[in-house]
């Protein structure tokens, strides 16, 4: 028993020995994240520099904790002023990131150091951390972070005088920034893009620019922004000699800077009034300035800073006649401005120092220094030049390549003479110090001038063949993909007609033969899908092409609905669902909208419903909504997920491929029926939800027409149709069938009709019979129909003259009235509107009149221009062999007209769009509509050899 006790003492000492040393580790890395926040509690900076190398040096601290710790002293250092300490933080921080693991963090690691260059002076070293942040961005980081570094790398390469570099890095982010950023980002990248100007010696451009950036930072109420554009205007006014505007912008820009007390800012500003002052003359202000600009970039540690106000210092003692300090301070400034890498700072320096030893009598010395002055200014100077040979030698080809480099090398012999030139105009001004300083800058400007106009230039010319090159792009593709539609319709519709036609009549010759009838029921059908497909991908491709004109009719909704109405009733009693249609509107409801394409539209809307519902109802709403009328359809069908809710209105995209398979159809219904409702000004929105069903809404702006408008309409229509009518009529036609329709239309209302074939008959027999009224084509041979009207009123006649056309748009109609018609009927001939002009221009005989329907038979007339369908096609082909385009115009209209009258749409369609495009002279289109019209007069003429039009 004691030994069973001693054991179990043993165990849990143990255990707790185990729990203890496991539980040491987790208790130490608390203790060391503690330690990290309570670092970030210390205000002093030394302290908390010691405390974290300490830190660091931990064998037990994580990797995780060593990387937030190194972000959190970079950050710190950088608001402390510490700049140099941060920078070696950031870059502590960049040899701990795994790159492969988490490139974002190394991004900012090398973003935040080469801002810490940037700020402490060291641009050249800016540039490099830069350029290697954007590698990272380019590959793995958002395009608005894109933006940013391509800003802050043109900033870097601005103070490097690398403008050509510059401005490419700020026209990238601004490409950006146009998509991805906002307000505040186009307000930096517009005043960065102003610096870059004031360089390029581009006045008036950065002043648009700056006055543009101001305005902007007003709006955002961005003080910071403000005074940057402010300092820049200030700079560019000096540049311009507005001496006393730079002065005044310069001072608000100061007087923000010391009450934000912004130190770096406030040197170079100061340095910016000390250039005004020494200018005006002003040489104890500008002492005074100089003195803060020195004060501020000691007390930032800004070299860069440093050295432009050692420049204006060195120019305070030089006019003050104290050579020695003025030697010293140039000599500085050029050294600073040597370390960091800016070539046109250690340059003017340079001249400053020239100027200092001509002053003291060394003047060889001074000629000296003048000469390697103008050296590395010439070389400066080509930098830019060779820089652009360089692109261009990887753009074009060895000829061009030759010519481009003939070019530079001319300009680089001219920037080369001019040196020379002005360095003998220097040698013969050294006597006259002043002279010698007026002329430098003088030569500056104008070779800037130059070099900004030649690259300016190159840019323009290199954008402008990269846009011809993608326009002819887009156009190839465009026409290929016409000529592919109308070659796969002209392939595809030929032999479908005689499969539908073969299959009709087999069917009704085998309506007893159950072993047959199915077979054939499913050929017919799988056809008619097909034809359908086909009609729908050319409507698409019409869409596109903006060759799909809308044509709008005043019509009531609600007969709209009653016609879709009892278009779906029979499926839905097929497959025992419920269809409501209803409507929320004041009747009657009359808007002005394509019939056509709205019903085409709901019409798809309704098939897909009752296609994917089983059970349950379907229904159509009509009501009015937000400036116009919204159609809703909603089924109890099978629904959808958000994915395929996300894919409906693609192209021949069903939600997923198991529903094709199981559903059938293309997967185009939805797509175009967003297309159309789009043209029309409309939308289309979709809710679903999967086994629940699904909603469309289809909205159309339009307003309701007026009651008075609706009560004329409904008169119109309700003219009796079997009115008998007095009076002479004459009728111009050029195409047999149609003039022979039009005489036996008006025979039957009672009226005595004359008849002419072209414009040069209605003349003669107008002026011979005068009849009441007459009826006009407008296109006939001889002379047209407008030519004829116009003769016919100069010799008198009076009476009302009608144009009769194919042509219904708008526009159409408005010019036929503008040039003297007394009004419009369209072919085909609408019998009621026919009767409507009848009543309007003669008189009714009441004794002639009965109240029996009238029945046109018009078999023989139709069947006479199906007849010679075939013939209209050789025609055509024979025109468009001779190139004959006036006449190709002429016999669409011929064709466009009879096809209307005799119910023939589908050609009568193309005519039109054909003569159209003749009209209009849009060649890209001739061949793709006279390949489509002649294979839609070959299959009509199949057509009714199987008699297969209704298919």
């Amino acid at each position: 028993m004691a030994v069973i006790k001693t054991c179990c003492m043993l165990i849990v000492a143990l255990g707790f020995s185990f729990y203890t040393m496991a539980t040491e580790p987790l208790s130490e890395v608390q203790s060391l994240q503690q330690q990290i926040e309570n670092i970030t509690q210390l205000d002093d900076w030394q302290e908390k520099k010691m405390a974290t190398e300490q830190l660091l040096n931990h064998p037990m601290l994580l990797s995780k904790q060593r990387i937030t710790l190194l972000q959190n002293m970079g950050s710190a250092a950088f608001s402390s002023g510490q700049i140099t300490d941060g920078i070696g933080y950031f870059k502590e921080l960049e040899l701990s990131v795994d790159g492969d693991l988490d490139p974002e963090l190394l991004y900012q690691a090398m973003k935040m150091q080469g801002i810490g260059w940037y700020h402490s002076g060291g641009f050249s070293a800016a540039v490099t951390e830069y350029e290697r942040a954007l590698v990272l961005a380019r590959l793995h980081l958002p395009s608005i972070e894109l933006g940013h570094i391509l800003n802050n790398l043109g900033l870097a390469r601005l103070q490097m005088h690398d403008l050509i570099g510059a401005l490419s890095s700020f026209t990238e982010a601004y490409s950006i920034y146009q998509t991805h950023g906002d307000d505040q980002d186009e307000a930096d990248i517009i005043l960065n893009i102003a610096g870059v100007y004031i360089r390029l010696l581009r006045y008036e451009k950065a002043e648009e620019l700056s006055l543009k950036a101001i305005k902007l930072f007003n709006v955002l109420s961005d003080s910071y922004g403000l005074a940057l554009a402010q300092a820049n205007l200030g700079v560019m006014y000096t540049h311009t000699g507005r001496y006393e505007e730079a002065r005044t912008f310069l001072q608000k820009a100061v007087d923000y800077y010391e009450a934000a007390n912004d130190i770096k800012h406030l040197s170079y500003e100061y340095a910016n009034l000390a250039r005004v002052s020494v200018v005006l003359g002003e040489v104890e202000r500008a002492e005074v300035e100089v003195n803060f600009a020195i004060y501020y970039a000691e007390k930032s540690g800004n070299l860069a800073n440093m050295a432009e106000a050692l420049h204006v210092q060195a120019q305070v003692d030089l006019i003050k006649g104290q050579i020695v300090a003025a030697m010293e301070a140039a000599q500085r400034s050029m050294e600073i401005s040597r370390d960091l890498g800016s070539s046109l700072r250690e340059k003017e320096s340079m001249l400053l120092f020239a100027l200092t030893k001509a002053a003291q009598g060394e003047t060889a010395n001074a000629l000296s220094i003048m000469v390697e002055y103008n050296k590395a200014r010439t070389q400066l100077l080509n930098q830019a030049l060779f820089s652009e040979a360089e692109k261009y030698q990887k753009q074009f080809e060895e000829s061009e390549l030759s010519q481009e480099l003939a070019k530079l090398k001319q300009a680089q012999q001219l920037q080369e003479l001019k040196s020379k030139q002005q360095q003998q105009l220097i040698w013969m001004s050294m006597l006259v110090v002043g002279f010698a300083l007026l002329a430098s800058i003088a030569w500056y400007r104008r070779s800037l001038e130059h070099k900004a106009k030649l690259d300016l230039r190159h840019e323009v010319a290199l954008r402008t063949a990269e846009l011809q090159k993608t326009a002819d792009q887009l156009r190839s593709a465009n026409q290929i993909k016409s000529q592919f539609l109308a070659n796969i319709s002209h392939e595809i519709r030929t032999p479908l007609t005689a499969i539908l036609g073969y299959s009709e009549n087999m069917l009704r010759e085998n309506q007893h033969n159950l072993e047959l009838k199915e077979p054939l029921e499913v050929l017919l059908r799988q056809g008619v899908h097909l034809k359908e497909l086909i009609s729908d991908v050319l409507d698409l491709s019409k869409i596109e092409a903006e060759q799909l004109e809308l044509e709008m009719t005043e019509f009531n909704v609600e007969a709209l609905l009653t016609d879709i109405t009892d278009m779906f009733h029979h499926p839905c009693i097929e497959k025992s669902l419920e269809l409501i249609v209803d409507h929320h509107l004041e009747t009657p409801y009359w808007v002005c909208l394509d019939y056509v394409r709205v019903k085409q539209v709901l019409i798809n809307l309704l098939s897909n419903a009752i296609k994917f519902t089983h059970k349950g109802h379907v229904e159509l709403i009509a009501e009015p909504s937000e400036g116009g009328i919204r159609f809703t359809v909603t089924d109890t069908g099978i629904g959808m997920s958000g994915e395929q809710l996300d894919k409906i209105f693609d192209y021949f995209q069903q939600g997923d491929n198991s529903i094709s398979r199981r559903f059938g159809g293309s997967g185009l219904g939805l797509s175009l029926s967003q297309q159309l409702a789009n043209m029309m000004g409309g939308t289309i929105r979709a809710m679903s939800e999967l086994h629940v069903g699904s909603r469309f809404s289809f909205w159309l702006p339009c307003k309701r027409l007026n009651a008075s408008h609706c009560e004329n309409t409904a008169q119109q229509s309700q003219v009796r149709p079997a009115a008998m009518f007095s009076g002479e009529v004459l009728v111009a036609e050029d195409h047999d069938d149609n003039r022979a329709l039009f005489e036996r239309i008006l025979h039957q209302l009672g009226v005595k009709v004359e008849s002419a074939a072209d414009g040069r008959q209605v003349v003669e027999k107008c002026l011979s019979s005068f009849p009441d009224l007459v009826l006009m084509d407008i296109q006939m041979p001889e002379m047209d129909g407008l030519e004829a009207l116009k003769l016919l009123r100069q010799a008198g006649y009076e009476g009302p003259v009608y144009a009769l056309t194919a042509n219904v748009m708008e526009h159409e109609i408005s010019y036929y009235l503008k040039n003297g018609f007394s009004g419009h009927l369209s072919k085909p001939i609408e019998h009621n509107k026919l009767v409507t002009v009848l009543h309007k221009e003669l008189q009714e005989n009441e004794q002639q009149n009965n109240h029996a329907e009238m029945c046109l038979d018009m078999s023989d007339l139709k069947q006479s221009f199906a007849s010679t369908l075939e013939q209209e096609r050789y025609k055509l082909i024979d025109l468009w062999q001779d190139s004959d385009h006036d006449g190709l115009q002429y016999h669409c209209h011929k064709i466009a007209g009879a096809a209307a009258v005799f119910g023939f749409t589908a050609i009568a369609d193309i005519a039109k769009q054909f003569e159209q495009a003749l009209k209009e002279q849009k060649q890209a289109q001739y061949q793709d509509l006279f390949l489509i019209l002649c294979d839609e007069l070959k299959v009509q003429a199949y057509s009714e050899q199987f008699d297969v039009t209704g298919v």
